[in-house]
């Protein structure tokens, strides 16, 4: 019985290291977009802005550097009079809940004189827990068609640690996306993304 829980507590932890280990990553591209052509690239004014707000918050003015960081890393650079393509963010947050079922540990039966006898099992109660859920989604908007070539979207959960280091959690979460971003500056074939 002490092994059986051991074992569960053993699954319940790899589960916890596996959801830690970073958000999970979406991408999307239009098969149409000729990314060959983009070089240059500027901000939507309201990028990372809801429709009430008149200024850049500290948490978007942190995702545009980063972004901006990961594209010049890829030879992009930054043009605001005509760039060729536009970036937009959104950032967003959800409370959740989580539910696991009851566990129910098994029985014994044991043999005694020539008959079966159960011992009933337990049960381990189910738990819910609510947690905070983040959204980052990064969109590459072509200037001229106005079309959306390209969007990366990271999801994963707010901790306390993401909370009381927000620099690094926002390069994080934006390594993550441009990570799953297969394209240079001027290039029309894609690189290989590293597993």
């Amino acid at each position: 019985m002490q092994m059986f829980k051991i074992a569960i507590a053993g699954i319940l932890v790899g589960m916890l290291a596996a959801c830690a280990s970073g958000p999970r990553v979406y991408t999307d591209a239009d098969p149409s977009a000729d990314f060959g052509r983009y070089q240059t690239f500027a901000f939507f004014e309201t990028a990372g802005k809801q429709a009430e707000e008149k200024y850049t918050t500290l948490s978007g003015q942190r995702i545009e550097d980063a972004i901006s960081t990961a594209l010049e890393a890829r030879g992009y650079r930054v043009d605001i009079h005509n760039p060729d393509f536009l970036v937009n963010f959104h950032l967003k947050t959800e409370e959740k809940t989580q539910t696991s079922p009851p566990v129910y540990m098994g029985g014994y039966y044991g043999y005694r004189g020539g008959m079966y006898v159960g011992w009933p099992g337990y049960v381990e109660p189910g738990t819910t827990s609510t947690y905070t859920e983040g959204t980052l989604s990064v969109d590459f908007v072509d200037r001229q068609s106005n079309q959306m070539i390209w969007e990366g979207t990271a999801v994963g959960r707010v901790t306390s640690s993401v909370r009381e280091a927000p620099n690094e959690s926002v390069r994080s979460a934006v390594a993550s996306i441009f990570a799953k971003y297969p394209y240079v500056a001027g290039s029309r074939a894609p690189v290989p993304l590293a597993e």
